[in-house]
């Protein structure tokens, strides 16, 4: 495994982040796990948002169990050169209650379109849910380069300094 510091995996992080805002969203609910791909926005304190219907399985979920991890990913990258190319986040989720809040969250997800937001409030048929990260990785091997040796895959990203970047 290469040694990577701090400041270099904050930096693919970031970009990472920058990219593709495409993103899997995995929740669990008594036992049954279910992964969803959902269009997410990044706010600067580093919070993901997404909107979803309320009956989906995943918003479900949330409301069940906070807990999700968020996967994110290159992928126009070749098989096998996967390094330091997939972000993990270990994260809390909630729909988003408050009417500010959600005022900006339209704003982050619907630039320049007019959103309802009783459609994602109170009775409204959808939310925008919010994501907070509490522990962030990187993968740090690539599929060639395991060995009998290998113990991980995955590089922790210091969350504090990768708040800090964006």
């Amino acid at each position: 495994m290469t040694d990577h510091t701090n400041a270099d995996l904050v930096a693919r992080a970031v970009e990472l982040l920058n990219g593709q805002p495409y993103f899997n969203v995995a929740t669990e609910s008594d036992g049954q796990p279910w992964n969803t791909p959902v269009w997410a926005a990044r706010s600067r304190d580093l919070s993901l948002y997404w909107s979803s219907w309320v009956k989906a399985v995943h918003s479900q979920n949330i409301e069940k169990n906070p807990r999700v991890f968020l996967t994110l990913f290159d992928s126009t990258r070749k098989r096998g050169t996967n390094n330091l190319r997939c972000l993990y986040l270990q994260c809390t989720a909630a729909a988003v209650v408050d009417p500010g809040e959600a005022q900006e969250v339209a704003a982050l997800l619907y630039p320049g379109d007019v959103v309802e937001l009783a459609d994602f409030l109170g009775s409204g048929q959808k939310r925008f849910y919010k994501a907070i990260p509490t522990q962030v990785w990187l993968n740090c091997l690539s599929e060639r380069e395991l060995t009998p040796s290998t113990v991980k895959m995955r590089v922790e990203v210091p969350l504090e300094l990768l708040q800090a970047a964006t």
